[in-house]
């Protein structure tokens, strides 16, 4: 019975909500129960066709699709900088309706060279968080090796894995997206020393006929995205990307401090807000942030993506911005909670 119920939602529950959006339903009860809130989305990427060849989809706003995303948020939303929403969070205020905050990690070159002159264009502001010795290094995402190199392979078969070793037929479409799940996974979970051992391992097995280019900005990128585009707060996203629910407690620390400092040496201004690598943490990881001097943190496993005053600070949610403008308008109203919500999930 549990299982028919999960089937008739998945497949009529993005009707009914897109019925409630429609109909004013939606805003109604939104009305009605007085719900207000802020939605903060995440980008990555906003790489024009020359560079998506390069870049994981699901990391991958098109240029052409942010712009209409920003004007959007323009016309429609009230855009405001992460320290303004923190600022009112720390007042016990919840944000006036239509509130939006804008987030990039990872610290994508194309966010200098072409998110930043469309929000300078309107003024926005924006924060994004930095995986710092891959900045040191000018190092591409991890994610973005894998892709290439499976998607630039010159062998079909792919063995994989520590404990369960599988062999992958690369030339079967199943087979292939098994493949680089398992892969992807496993980099996800790694430490920074054998997540770059595999990396080396995938590219003699796979042998790709071409390399991406560097897609990850330098520290003197970052000077110019902070100085001269002054629409970017810096925010620390740890040293090496680390799934930090993974190492000790000790090491954590490590990655929150030295972070830290290597942004302030760099900047001139101490990062004021993190970013949890694939959205995991725990309690006593927030409770480090905080205690490291950060003034608010994001993280995963929230249900209910509107911002209120009732949200911790150190676990604020995040919405995973679309690469299209399908439902844009639904999916950054507060009035898209609850039930609402679950619907079209």
């Amino acid at each position: 019975m549990n299982h028919l119920k999960r089937q008739l939602r998945r497949r009529l529950g993005p009707t009914l909500q897109l019925m409630g959006q429609a109909t004013g339903m939606m805003q109604l009860m939104a009305n009605v129960r007085q719900i207000k809130g802020a939605v903060i989305l995440m980008y990555h990427s906003i790489a024009d066709n020359s560079q998506t060849q390069w870049i994981d989809p699901s990391n991958h706003v098109p240029t052409k699709v942010f712009k209409k995303q920003i004007a959007f948020l323009v016309s429609q939303r009230k855009v405001v900088a992460l320290d303004d929403l923190v600022t009112t969070l720390q007042q016990g205020k919840t944000p006036k309706d239509g509130t939006v905050v804008i987030t990039f990690d990872d610290g994508y070159l194309d966010n200098l060279t072409i998110a930043a002159p469309i929000l300078d264009n309107y003024g926005l502001s924006a924060s994004i968080f930095l995986p710092v010795n891959y900045i040191d290094r000018g190092e591409t995402q991890w994610i973005d090796q894998v892709y290439c190199a499976f998607k630039s392979r010159t062998k079909s078969k792919l063995i994989w894995g520590q404990n369960a070793v599988t062999s992958f037929n690369l030339d079967e479409a199943s087979q292939y997206n098994n493949a680089y799940h398992k892969v992807c996974l496993s980099m996800l979970s790694a430490t920074a020393i054998q997540r770059r051992a595999w990396l080396k391992t995938l590219q003699d097995k796979l042998q790709p006929s071409i390399q991406p280019p560097r897609l990850t900005m330098t520290w003197d990128e970052i000077r110019t995205l902070s100085t001269k585009h002054q629409c970017f707060q810096i925010g620390s996203h740890t040293l090496e990307h680390t799934d930090m629910t993974n190492i000790s407690l000790k090491k954590a620390r490590h990655e929150l401090t030295y972070s830290t400092q290597r942004i302030k040496d760099i900047i001139g201004t101490q990062p004021h807000h993190f970013s949890f690598p694939y959205g995991r943490s725990s309690k006593d990881l927030r409770q480090l942030v905080a205690e490291t001097g950060f003034k608010s943190a994001f993280c995963g496993g929230n249900t209910d993506p509107i911002v209120t005053s009732i949200n911790d600070l150190y676990a604020l949610p995040r919405i995973k911005a679309p690469s299209s403008m399908g439902h844009f308008d639904m999916l950054t109203n507060c009035a898209n909670t609850g039930i609402w919500r679950k619907l079209g999930q």
